[in-house]
């Protein structure tokens, strides 16, 4: 039978588009709860919003019979807002720092910055030598200097630099424009970053299957010294072995949800070296772990994904987070492995206003 519909109409029918709100949060597994608060209070800009600590209990989707972890949400400082307003409500991003009580943490985060799997989380900043010195002087590990990294075929480019948390996890700050010098502005999360074997094929699960948007294209044409953007300490080879000489390339799409452009993803496929590694096995690995994307209706998001296709998709569960609350959450992942999670959106409790 032949469609008579559009491939973007049948992309919208059967896809989450419809059901995604918005990015909700990254999870971040620590070995340390209270270290890695302070230490991403102090050098990432962000600030404690509300604490993870539910019960024992099941987590069918992470392949974890009987866990408890305990955690903080995390968020942007500059989303901080006075109780009541929408900012505080709706906010570009969450982050969750979790660490795990039972099963204990295991594994390390990834090593190499072409390892497959979400290997950083991204920030914007401002003053981006003041942000180096911060990192240094909280006991970060940079992989160095500030520097330019080119991102497309014409030159252009951003300075970055990236440090490692004290369980390993990779974060990176950007810097954007200040002509005065002298701004004060915190910075703020933005995308985080999924490394992939395959950019074509992960590009249409994000679009088809998670019905996000193109935001940008980036694919520079030249090899480029591979300390280029400090993103890393380490590339290897797909077999493993260390790749210390040559360049590097690699092309990204950043994908977000409809005109909400302030935290895309960024899925990457490394060109020179190629891909190595498999994403994170075990939900308890130390790592930034997953992306959760809001839903309005989970049961109808998880009848969409099944639809499409995916065959690791775990079951409607509802998590006791303590003070967080309670919420609906689905487990699946995408083609390279990657965990992903819907999260049912909770809704304000203020009363509608009579739009009859």
């Amino acid at each position: 039978m032949v469609s008579t519909t559009s491939p973007a109409v049948d992309r919208i029918a059967t896809g989450l588009r419809s059901h995604v709100n918005r990015f909700s949060h990254v999870v971040i597994n620590v070995s340390d709860l209270d270290r890695a608060v302070e230490f991403y209070e102090n050098t990432f800009p962000v600030q404690r919003r509300c604490r993870i600590n539910g019960p024992r209990q099941s987590y069918p989707g992470l392949g974890i019979e009987d866990g408890e972890f305990e955690g903080w949400v995390m968020e942007n400082k500059k989303d901080v807002s006075p109780p009541g307003e929408l900012i505080a409500e709706f906010p570009a991003r969450l982050l969750h720092l979790v660490q795990w009580k039972s099963p204990q943490p295991i594994g390390q985060p990834y090593l190499e910055a072409n390892h497959v799997g979400i290997y950083r989380q991204n920030s914007l900043v401002n003053n981006l030598d003041a942000a180096y010195a911060k990192v240094l002087a909280n006991g970060g590990k940079p992989y160095g200097e500030p520097s330019w990294i080119v991102l497309t075929p014409d030159g252009f480019g951003v300075t970055v630099f990236a440090y490692r948390d004290p369980d390993g996890n990779t974060l990176e700050m950007i810097g954007v424009d200040d002509p005065s010098g002298t701004s004060t502005y915190p910075g703020m999360m933005h995308h985080c970053n999924l490394n992939v074997r395959n950019l074509e094929k992960s590009y249409k699960f994000y679009r088809d299957v998670m019905g996000l948007d193109l935001t940008v294209y980036l694919a520079p044409g030249d090899l480029q010294d591979i300390s280029n953007g400090s993103l890393g300490d380490s590339l290897r080879k797909p077999d493993g072995s260390p790749y210390t000489t040559g360049g590097m390339r690699f092309a990204a799409a950043l994908l977000g949800v409809r005109s909400d452009s302030r935290s895309p993803i960024d899925v990457l496929e490394w060109d020179v070296p190629k891909p190595y590694g498999e994403a994170y096995k075990a939900a308890n690995c130390l790592g930034i772990i997953r992306v959760a994307f809001e839903v309005d209706d989970i049961e109808a998001a998880r009848l969409r994904l099944l639809l499409a296709g995916l065959i690791n998709v775990g079951p409607v569960e509802t998590w006791d987070m303590g003070e967080f609350g309670e919420r609906k959450i689905v487990i699946f992942k995408d083609p390279d492995g990657i965990m992903l999670e819907l999260i049912e959106y909770l809704p304000i409790p203020t009363e509608r206003p009579p739009f009859e």
